[in-house]
């Protein structure tokens, strides 16, 4: 669970170092889930055929979201190559992203220390290239009110800009919003206020 605005990708980049003559070719895309991240992967992969190794590192959330990412060695040495660019995913500030690394094998070896180096490099040159934009957290609520409160509580929704996820217009009126967390209080006094306790917002998950 995160409660901070992080920067997400806006659009995919891709840059290649050599390294003794292996080629790294590292490509960044916007990944909000494992579906997104196999395609982009298979995209690659069809892209950049017959290659030694195609390793890469996943975050699906927030950047310093520990429960929701995914990384691979894809034949390296362990720990040589999904984890270090994981680290450099982490350390980025960016989130919803994943970073793969194309390695064509040029004949020399690097050892343990040169791979994790090479990875690192090559992700952390491809985020410096990244356009990126901005993921701004909200927070999800619930609130109902009769059609004799809509006069009251509508302006003040427009007020804490409040973002409608859906509305149900029956018996009564049924909204879901999307609010930063910065004007919820502010917004809970003024409905509490102006309906005389008639109208609470309530957190969802």
């Amino acid at each position: 669970m995160h409660d901070q605005d992080y920067d997400i990708p806006a659009s995919e980049t891709e840059v290649e170092i050599e390294v003794k003559g292996s080629r790294f070719i590292a490509c960044l895309a916007h990944t909000a889930n494992v579906d997104s991240a196999s395609e982009f992967l298979a995209v690659i992969k069809r892209r950049w055929p017959k290659a030694s190794h195609y390793c890469s590192a996943s975050l699906f959330s927030a950047p310093n979201n520990s429960q929701s990412m995914a990384y691979s060695d894809d034949g390296e040495p362990s720990g040589t190559a999904g984890r270090p660019m994981l680290m450099a995913l982490q350390n980025s500030g960016v989130g919803e992203v994943t970073a793969i690394v194309v390695r064509y094998f040029g004949g020399v070896k690097l050892g343990t220390g040169g791979l994790q180096r090479a990875y690192t490099d090559a992700t952390v040159a491809a985020l410096a290239e990244l356009e990126k934009e901005q993921r701004v957290f909200k927070q999800r609520f619930q609130l109902n009110f009769a059609y004799t409160d809509q006069g009251d509580v509508e302006p003040l929704l427009l007020e804490a800009n409040a973002e409608t996820e859906s509305s149900e217009y029956e018996e009564s009126v049924r909204l879901k919003v999307l609010l930063r967390p910065v004007n919820v209080g502010a917004l809970q006094k003024k409905l509490q206020a102006a309906t005389r306790g008639r109208v609470q917002l309530k957190e969802l998950d």
